[in-house]
């Protein structure tokens, strides 16, 4: 990735939207010399966050299963289906 101060990023940026869009190059606009944000194309952020948010999704899952004690003797999935029904 190349980087590009803040103030040549504000000057040029539809040249670098244009650069980024064609998957010529991705950028970091940088803020006296620190690195402060990526120009990068909408597609790789897209496949990311969905990639993270099922990461945290099955993470929950198993932090849920985790905490479930197990069935005891006698105990069974249909048992408790049979208790919950009134007729």
């Amino acid at each position: 990735m190349k980087r590009i101060g803040v103030f040549d990023a504000k000057t040029h940026l539809s040249q670098l939207l244009e650069e980024v869009h064609h998957g010529r190059q991705r950028f970091i606009i940088q803020r006296r010399g620190k690195d402060v944000a990526a120009l990068v194309p909408c597609e790789e952020v897209t496949e990311r966050s969905t990639q993270d948010e099922a990461r945290e999704i099955i993470e929950a899952f198993r932090a849920i299963r985790e905490k479930q004690k197990p069935l005891g003797p006698g105990e069974s999935i249909k048992s408790f289906i049979e208790e919950g029904r009134k007729w």
